[in-house]
């Protein structure tokens, strides 16, 4: 009998993933609680799917103290029926921690929906996860009775369980359908971005980005082979492989998944880091993604494709109610004033009557910002503003005083 212990590199495995997840749920926390002001119900899931693979990891790293990844034949008797215990609360923090994690990410993608059969897909999603996971949980639980016996079996007490096969039928179901919802979860952002007014490679890297909380699908399917293990004699040491590729699914989906929500961090690093050339800009400027307390929709926003051919941005920089801004920029001859300065005009106003003032607010190109869609079609178009930038042509002579020329909006 080989005295192989891989009880090591279990716990490796376990300790690694569970410091991953903690660093990058933690910066999950401070972008969306504290850059953005924008915690959502997909960022608690988030914690509570971090939460549940904490325990996870936990009992994993007690089962390895007791036996887990050692031959049967190799272990004292009394600590047998605490190593199977330990792995039996494994499999119930397993399903929960996947399934919460998945929920999570679907609803950070339900947030930037607007296509009905986009919101009904994340939806339906939502619904086979969470229904065939509490079937399988109390499959888990109940597969013994009494309870206990699954950890007692071998302690000569009475008591029967389900086929085998039983469980390892439905544990392939389970990671199919855990493998098709991080597929499919996958693939949307390609069809959330394909109609957006952006060049292919922006298009490519917000899709690209947003899938990331799907990644934890290659465990998924890495793990598939290795669910026979689990009708095998010496349970302990040949489910080995299942309980590495069960430890590494949600600690890879929740690090990608918290790693989808990192941009503005990265971008803020990035613009005041020496080694990518220092910034001019100010501060506020430099951060695009600063915002009030009243932020909308975690600085997402939509350019073009909304019936109109002017930008609707949809920013963290905008409070609630501050109405529509219309910013008039002359490109061509310059206006002016009855000074003969030429001078830049805004018209403001929230519906009423407009008033115009000698204000000015530059158009720019800011690629720090996210281009996705607004939920619809009850868009709160609170905070949202209008920018229109027109070119006048107008002769002056000299010596006339300013007029405003032929302004369209």
């Amino acid at each position: 009998m080989s005295t192989e212990d891989r009880g090591p590199q279990v716990a490796g495995v376990a300790i690694l993933f569970l410091c991953l997840s903690w660093i990058f749920v933690g910066l999950r926390c401070y972008v969306r609680g504290h850059m953005i002001k924008n915690f959502g119900t997909d960022d608690w899931l988030a914690i509570a799917s971090l939460v549940l693979f904490t325990l996870y990891c936990t009992f994993v790293l007690k089962g390895v103290e007791y036996g887990t990844g050692q031959h049967l034949a190799n272990l004292p008797e009394q600590n047998i029926p605490i190593a199977l215990k330990w792995w039996w609360c494994c499999e119930l923090a397993y399903i929960s921690s996947t399934t919460v994690l998945k929920v999570s990410i679907a609803i950070f993608l339900s947030r930037i929906s607007v296509k009905r059969s986009q919101i009904v897909t994340i939806w339906i999603v939502i619904g086979v996860v969470t229904v065939f996971s509490i079937f399988y949980f109390f499959l888990i639980i109940f597969q013994c009775s009494p309870v206990t016996y699954f950890w007692t079996q071998y302690l000569g007490v009475v008591g029967k369980c389900v086929p085998a096969k039983v469980i390892t039928n439905s544990t392939y179901a389970h990671s199919a359908i855990s493998a098709w919802a991080d597929w499919t979860l996958g693939i949307l952002p390609i069809f959330l971005v394909w109609d957006l007014a952006m060049n292919p490679r922006t298009k490519i890297s917000v899709a690209l980005i947003l899938a990331l909380g799907a990644i934890g699908s290659t465990a998924t399917i890495v793990r598939i082979p290795y669910i026979k293990q689990l009708a095998q004699n010496d349970f302990l040491y040949s489910t080995t492989d299942v309980a590495i590729w069960s430890t590494v699914e949600p600690g890879i989906g929740i690090t990608a998944a918290a790693l989808a929500t990192l941009r503005p961090l990265f971008r803020t690093f990035l613009s005041r880091s020496k080694l990518f050339g220092s910034s001019t800009r100010s501060p506020s400027e430099s951060n695009a993604w600063s915002s009030s307390k009243m932020a909308n929709r975690g600085g997402y926003i939509r350019s073009g494709g909304v019936q109109i051919g002017t930008e609707l941005g949809l920013r963290t920089d905008l409070a609630k109610g501050g109405g529509v801004t219309t910013t008039i920029k002359s490109t061509n001859n310059a206006d002016y004033d009855e000074n003969g300065q030429s001078k830049k005009l805004k018209r403001s106003g929230s519906g009423q009557a407009l008033r115009w003032d000698e204000s000015e607010r530059d158009l720019k190109d800011d690629s720090s910002e996210e281009f996705l869609p607004v939920q619809g079609p009850n868009v709160d178009w609170r905070g949202v503003k209008k920018t229109t930038e027109v070119s006048t042509t107008r002769e002056v002579k000299p010596g006339e005083a300013g007029r405003l020329g032929n302004v369209c909006d």
